[in-house]
């Protein structure tokens, strides 16, 4: 049996109204100003940025705003998750249906690698009822600091625990194919909506991505 590893955000959970509004809502704490979709786009591109936290405080430093990455760290989380989890990340969606998953959890041994750290992806699995699904979970609390994607030490953490050396890895940035890549599984790019769909597509096959699909739903239907 072969692995089928995912990344959490944008590929099984809707980061529109969270992660995205929260990297949004922290650039206009400290500029005053926006970044839109496509700013935060071109960064999440360039590479080296999986990590939002560390996205913004980059866009700022761009700005000439010279403001420490722990208080961006501070302010993005009092955005994001609230009082006790009811900020921004109330906002995310659940993109998987249960039957596709048990279906896959038939032919796969399934997993989770994420930049995000425990207690939210906790909050989120658990949430949305889907933790029984996954019996592998790696987050950023899990790896060294500075070995989150693209390292691939994250996946090839998760491969170890389920005696597993091949298999894919579906992910939607460059991160995270270069990462599948690093540790030896196919990368598959996951592609949602149409806002420059075409840009994110090219970006993915040229980070590695073997295969794209636009639906995580129909993930079945590109691997072989």
């Amino acid at each position: 049996m072969k692995a089928l590893v995912f990344d959490l955000d944008g590929v099984l959970v809707d980061v529109s109204g969270s992660y995205r509004r929260a990297v949004k809502e922290t650039f206009r704490h400290f500029a005053g100003r926006d970044i839109d979709d496509a700013g935060i786009e071109a960064y999440k591109g360039r590479g080296g940025l999986n990590n939002d936290w560390d996205l913004t405080h980059a866009a700022l430093c761009e700005q000439g705003l010279a403001v420490a990455r722990e208080k961006v760290v501070e302010a993005f989380q009092r955005i994001y998750l609230g009082d006790r989890f009811n900020g921004l990340i109330k906002n995310e969606r659940w993109l998987v249906r249960d039957e596709v998953l048990a279906g896959l959890r038939d032919g796969y041994d399934l997993a989770i690698v994420t930049g995000r750290p425990g207690p939210e992806t906790r909050f989120t699995l658990t949430h949305f009822d889907v933790d029984r699904f996954f019996p592998v979970v790696i987050t950023q609390d899990d790896l060294p600091e500075g070995r989150g994607k693209p390292d691939p030490l994250g996946i090839r953490t998760a491969l170890a625990i389920l005696g597993r050396t091949d298999g894919y890895y579906a992910g939607d940035t460059v991160d995270d194919m270069r990462a599948a890549a690093g540790a030896g599984l196919v990368p598959i790019g996951v592609v949602r909506g149409e806002d420059g769909r075409d840009a994110k597509e090219a970006g993915l096959l040229a980070a590695g991505a073997a295969r794209i699909v636009r639906d995580v739903n129909r993930i079945r239907e590109v691997l072989s």
